[in-house]
């Protein structure tokens, strides 16, 4: 199959660039740098939505898989205007919406409200599916990276249920092969608090970091400053985890060590 992956150079985008090329199929990735990726053909791209419709409407790949997402910027032009551009010209293709647990047309996190706008313009394709994946372990995650920048970070106990990045992509790339409508939930089989989950990235990275107890009154306060600190403080667990139907997961304490070597 011919695949466009938007956010193909990106964290998860560079493992699924992989998935696809081992399983023989053509990538295509849209870019805003010139870069040069083996087996992978790319395109010059300056990020404005109309683009990625044109190039699908030119290209008329089999799948069009979108993995763009902001934390900063242009929450709207990014998680929704783009995917509703590619859901036009996906007239003939299957189009694989990267989301989030959480997302939410009335949520005040912008991050959140936005990828469930871009979910609804992914439904007018013909054939879709979302994705919507807990926190994703992996060397090159951004969390933990950021995290030891600054050396601390809050105790948080925010549950999560992270989810291996090998197995995010394997799901991902079987999506590829189905024919129907899906909206999928996609966690690992363990929960845990946020700021344990860092401490112990870091820890087994040989690295050191601050845990500081900072009251959940304050980090709302920030919110109001940058709506991001809030993506913090809302638990990000599957109520029903598709995930288990797809393979067997990677056990935590394997994706935590993965992660960790990632930083040494």
């Amino acid at each position: 199959m011919m695949v466009i992956l938007t956010g193909g150079t990106g964290f998860i985008g560079s493992f699924l660039r992989e998935e696809l090329l081992g399983r023989g199929h053509e990538v295509v990735v849209p870019t805003r740098r010139g870069v040069s990726i083996p087996g992978v053909k790319t395109v010059r791209v300056s990020g404005e939505p109309e683009e990625y419709g044109r190039l699908v409407g030119e290209l008329n790949p089999d799948v069009v898989i979108n993995l763009i997402g902001v934390l900063k910027g242009d929450y709207h032009k990014a998680h929704a205007e783009i995917p509703r551009e590619i859901a036009k010209a996906c007239s003939s293709c299957r189009l694989i919406q990267m989301s989030a647990l959480g997302a939410d047309e009335d949520s005040v996190v912008p991050y959140f409200k936005t990828k469930a706008l871009g979910e609804k313009e992914a439904k007018k394709a013909e054939s879709y599916a979302i994705v919507r994946p807990s926190l994703v372990l992996g060397p090159g995650q951004r969390l933990f990276r950021d995290a030891l920048k600054w050396r601390v970070f809050p105790k948080l106990k925010t549950p999560v249920q992270p989810i291996d990045v090998r197995d995010l992509v394997k799901i991902i790339a079987d999506l590829l092969e189905r024919d129907e409508n899906l909206e999928v939930n996609l966690c690992g089989e363990e929960i845990v608090p946020l700021g344990q989950l860092v401490r112990e990235v870091v820890s087994l990275a040989g690295k050191r970091i601050l845990l500081f107890p900072v009251p959940e009154s304050f980090l709302r306060f920030a919110g109001k400053l940058n709506p991001a600190v809030l993506m913090a403080l809302k638990p990000n667990i599957c109520e029903r985890n598709d995930a288990l139907s797809f393979l067997e997961l990677t056990p935590l304490e394997e994706s935590i060590r993965w992660t960790a070597e990632g930083l040494r």
